[in-house]
């Protein structure tokens, strides 16, 4: 059988009517990641997500499968916030995976549902600047995001 023929049925099995990415204005969150990409062009994706794990818009120069990425970013971003909780410590903001090759931040975007922010940035770029970046996009999103909502 083949994948969307798969895709098709888990969507009818889970009542989702329309896909996701048709319930919010893509292109302004696109517009955005522009703006993002265009201040800091060592950004390589950037990805909002349902915080059920289904992609909503990317921007990406990587050759990676979105809707896969957004099960897995957002189930780790919901790890850390578990952890943080269970540490009683504070909310966490964000979670980050480093590596060799580039860095990823996983950020919380809270619109009328919470929403997950997946940054990444090839190795050129500092942690601390694509922090940076990734924060400023989620802050942009969450001010679109809840214009729309109003």
């Amino acid at each position: 059988m083949q994948r969307s023929a798969i895709n098709q049925i888990v969507r009818g099995a889970t009542g989702e009517s329309q896909p996701v990415r048709q319930l919010y204005d893509t292109t302004r969150i696109t517009d955005i990641f522009r703006q993002a990409r265009e201040r800091e062009a060592g950004l390589t994706l950037l990805m909002l997500s349902t915080a059920d794990g289904r992609a909503v818009a990317e921007d990406s120069a990587l050759g990676v499968d979105g809707r896969r990425l957004a099960a897995m970013t957002n189930s780790f971003l919901t790890l850390g916030e578990t952890v943080s909780r269970e540490l009683s410590l504070s909310e966490a903001e964000y979670a980050t995976v480093c590596t060799r090759q580039g860095n990823v931040v996983l950020i919380r975007v809270n619109a009328d549902k919470p929403m997950t922010l997946t940054a990444v940035a090839s190795a050129e770029v500092n942690l601390a600047v694509l922090l940076f970046h990734a924060r400023e996009c989620a802050a942009r999103l969450e001010t679109a995001l809840r214009a729309r909502a109003g």
